[in-house]
């Protein structure tokens, strides 16, 4: 069920007129958790088993650590959470990868053998409602959050359906608090333009963009360097509009219930270095990688290489996490080897430097901005296509410019590719805006009434021109 379906807009309206019929707080958040039931089993009725087992078990460990027993029992319910969490994780997304390397290696060896692949489906937002259980887990045994007693609570936690199949992946500190007290509806201008901001994001801009990148990067020998630029453009701005867009209308669906989930992204394509990048971009991954592999690692704490190395294994984890295939694991080391190197650039900087004026400042941030962009351009390439005949073609043509401007005569018409552009620069021109005069959303939301009419009759008829011929699922559903 997409957020811009007909049957979410009947979801809706049920969910409203239930949560007016019950004013109270404790049957709300049993018509909340059926409703999160109902909305995750529109895809697959029989995963939602997966979410009951991964709830029941993470709350009974829960309770057992909360009893305080012994340190080694202590550790042992912790060792049960996270084993039966990341073993179902394990088994329904890499299992295949697994599988096919196990194969690959035997085969390398000599071994000439072959199985039956197992058909297993991937189930939506595992990888998100997994996290949420093992934060809650290892925040129990460390100390850091009370036990949630309730199991109504803490089922709730795990499955509220704003965020649930794509995040962002909301931490059981910041959530369950908000469960105890009754809270009102908010479906105010500040929620309907959140929602409005993630609508333009996915229909008007990335699932246009997508057009022209899919095309493209279906047979990539095809086109010359110019057209994988581009198209590398519009996935660099597809990916961020789509998974961006899909946070923005869960925070807003979130607030309209009346419930606060953190922001997870901040402008990532402003950043100036690959730690800011990764402080602005899925926000709630980063910092989960951070306090929950990064930290117990060590951290910075032992030295530049055991920090380079921890920094390493994170990122390359944090890929693995995308995806089972290699081109995530290496899209996540190049940005891990990004981070250490950074990290290296600024220990060897002198740690005093005389200011040199204003326009030395900005050229050099400038060229940093530049520098990262082009990083970060080139690792989306990477990230985007899986065949590796595809992906060396689509990065030699990428890093060396062909000098082919024939852009007429490759067969993609060039409306498509003018339309594309045409988005990318609306694109470029209002995240400009957003990010030097603050959020646009926000001070429509604030504008006087006439004025916040008049953009959502002209957001309505964007809407209607311009809606996609065929319905995109969200990119990160996937993960």
């Amino acid at each position: 069920m997409l957020f811009y379906s007909p049957e979410f807009l009947v979801f809706s309206l049920i969910l409203i007129a239930l949560l007016a019929i019950f004013q109270r707080n404790s049957p709300r958040k049993v018509v909340l958790l059926l409703a999160s039931y109902v909305f995750y089993m529109w895809w697959n009725p029989a995963f939602i088993l997966l979410i009951v087992f991964t709830t029941a078990v993470n709350y009974a460990c829960g309770l057992a650590i909360g009893i305080k027993p012994t340190a080694r029992r202590r550790k042992l319910w912790l060792v049960i959470g996270l084993t039966a969490s990341l073993g179902v994780l394990a088994f329904f997304k890499y299992c295949h990868f697994m599988e096919d390397n196990a194969l690959a290696v035997m085969r390398l060896l000599g071994y000439n053998v072959s199985w039956a692949h197992l058909n297993i489906t991937l189930p939506v937002g595992i990888s998100f409602y997994t996290f949420q259980t093992l934060s809650y887990t290892i925040d129990v045994y460390r100390g850091q959050i009370p036990v949630c007693r309730s199991p109504i609570d803490f089922a709730l936690f795990v499955a509220f359906f704003p965020q649930l199949v794509a995040g962002p992946i909301v931490r059981a500190a910041d959530f369950l608090p908000q469960l105890r007290r009754p809270v009102p509806m908010c479906f105010d201008r500040t929620a309907f333009f959140l929602i409005a901001r993630g609508m333009v994001k996915k229909v008007l801009v990335a699932d246009n963009l997508a057009v022209l990148a899919d095309a493209v990067f279906t047979d990539v020998g095809r086109w010359p360097s110019v057209i994988i630029w581009i198209a590398t453009l519009c996935f660099y701005v597809q990916i961020y509009c789509d998974f961006s867009g899909y946070s923005d209308i869960a925070i807003g669906v979130a607030r309209a219930l009346g419930y606060y989930i953190p922001i997870n992204f901040n402008r990532p394509y402003f950043a100036m270095s690959p730690a800011e990048f990764w402080h602005r971009w899925h926000i709630s991954l980063s910092t989960w990688l951070r306090d929950y592999l990064y930290i117990p690692l060590g951290g910075n704490r032992h030295g530049p290489f055991k920090t380079g190395r921890n920094l390493m294994i994170t990122m390359l984890l944090g890929g693995l996490w995308h995806g089972a295939s290699w081109n995530f694991v290496l899209w996540g080391g190049l940005h891990g080897v990004a981070l250490v190197g950074h990290r290296i650039w600024t220990s060897l900087r002198p740690s005093s430097i005389a200011p040199r004026g204003r326009l030395w400042t900005g050229c050099r941030a400038l060229l940093s901005w530049a520098v990262l962009q082009y990083w970060v351009l080139l690792t989306w390439l990477i990230f985007r296509i899986t065949d590796t005949a595809d992906l060396l073609v689509a990065l030699r043509k990428f890093v060396v410019f062909d000098m082919d401007f024939a852009v007429k005569s490759i067969g993609l018409g060039s409306l498509s590719v003018f339309s594309s552009l045409l988005i990318l620069a609306a694109f470029a021109i209002v995240h400009a805006y957003s990010f030097w005069r603050g959020g646009l959303d926000r001070r429509l939301a604030h504008s006087p009434l006439w004025i916040s009419c008049s953009v959502s009759v002209l957001l309505g008829t964007l809407f209607y021109f311009f809606w996609p011929l065929s319905e995109a699922p969200f990119i990160y559903f996937q993960f």
